[in-house]
């Protein structure tokens, strides 16, 4: 029988699978430079593609949006501009509810 897996544990291993090759690189060329360089895009992958993304997420179904998906996908695709895009266009004037759940369509 199969069974659902956590989406942290999904997520967790889709990121490591991402940035396995990154750390194969670092180890061949074994460079400070280059290890700054890919912690960098590293930190900036998880801000900008998943923790932002995930707060847009979560802020859109608690307020109960009809849009919470949409709005995740644009943040997803154009961190900074989909996060500033829903922050002034697209947050509810809904209060923030704790364990909502999105609205049927």
């Amino acid at each position: 029988m199969p069974t659902t897996r956590s989406p942290l544990v999904v997520l967790g291993g889709l990121v490591a699978v991402a940035f396995l090759p990154l750390v194969i690189m670092w180890a061949v060329i074994s460079d400070v430079g280059t290890f700054a360089y890919f912690a960098g895009f590293a930190i900036y992958f998880l801000v900008a593609h998943v923790a932002l993304p995930g707060w847009v997420y979560i802020d859109a179904t608690g307020r109960g949006s009809d849009a919470a998906t949409a709005w995740t996908g644009l943040c997803f695709f154009l961190p900074v501009l989909g996060f500033v895009a829903y922050y002034f266009l697209g947050q509810p004037d809904a209060p923030y509810e704790m364990g909502a759940e999105p609205r049927a369509p």
